[in-house]
């Protein structure tokens, strides 16, 4: 299919979204008070440390901020696009589903991570943008025309949870509990709420590599008040690329293996 038919298959799939978000009014307020208080906890964690020290790995508090208010943003588009996609995808593994999505003249990946959105976390993006906003000349941060780049870092952001999160989830087909590495995938990104200059150097190196969650946040922030050198944006580009060609690898694995699943 041209890119113009998956785009009107996305809008269409947006309209139901909005539709099911707008009858559940109930279920908006509550993800609201719920990330809210989550987000006052988090930025509480460091007014308490920060009421005992100056800096924390070189940081100030209103850097720390800046870069919680990029992690706020980043991790609601990722709520908003993909997260109820893959708290999902098991079951699309375990009970059959997928087999409606084969069927399709369009990849059945696209619309097995886009079928659902969680729209009431626009509340949430909107929130982080006004904590990075507020913090940001604090912060050290210059502004002008650099604030088109924190667009792209939080695209980065997006896509690191994206590439992460599949390779924990597509492992569902060769085992029922697809449960299980989500909860396991949360508690590595429970990392990611933190900036990882705060880390020793072995938990950063996993952070760049081996579970690159520091891309989500970390590295935006620091991109963003400091730059980064050409090294690093290489090692960036290597890292995701190599998260995502894996992750494609496993999936068409897994489909030979799911070729009779319903059968």
């Amino acid at each position: 299919m041209q890119l113009s038919q998956y785009l009107k298959v996305y809008q269409v799939q947006f309209k139901n979204n909005w539709v099911r978000e707008a009858v559940y009014r109930t279920n908006f307020l509550t993800s609201v008070v719920v990330d809210l208080i989550w987000m006052v906890v988090e930025a509480s964690l460091f007014s308490v440390i920060y009421a005992n020290v100056p800096t924390l790995g070189g940081w100030t508090l209103h850097q720390v901020y800046f870069f919680l208010g990029i992690f706020f943003a980043s991790d609601a588009l990722f709520s908003i696009l993909f997260m109820r996609n893959y708290w999902q995808f098991s079951d699309l593994i375990n009970k059959g589903e997928l087999d409606i999505l084969l069927t399709k003249p369009i990849s059945p990946l696209f619309l097995a991570l886009t079928r659902w959105m969680s729209l009431t976390n626009i509340f949430n993006f909107f929130l982080g943008m006004g904590v990075c906003i507020y913090y940001a000349k604090e912060a050290g941060f210059m502004g002008g025309w650099k604030w088109l780049l924190l667009g792209g870092w939080l695209i980065i952001g997006l896509i690191t949870q994206s590439v992460v999160r599949f390779l924990f989830v597509v492992w569902t087909f060769w085992t029922e509990r697809g449960w299980a590495l989500s909860r396991l995938y949360y508690q590595f990104f429970s990392v990611a709420t933190k900036p990882d200059v705060i880390y020793p150097a072995i938990v950063r190196y996993a952070l760049l590599t081996l579970l690159p969650f520091a891309f989500v946040a970390s590295v935006p922030a620091r991109a963003l008040l400091y730059g980064l050198s050409p090294l690093e944006y290489f090692w960036m580009v290597v890292v995701l690329g190599s998260f995502f060609l894996i992750g494609r690898i496993v999936w068409f694995k897994g489909l030979r293996r799911y070729s009779s699943a319903s059968s």
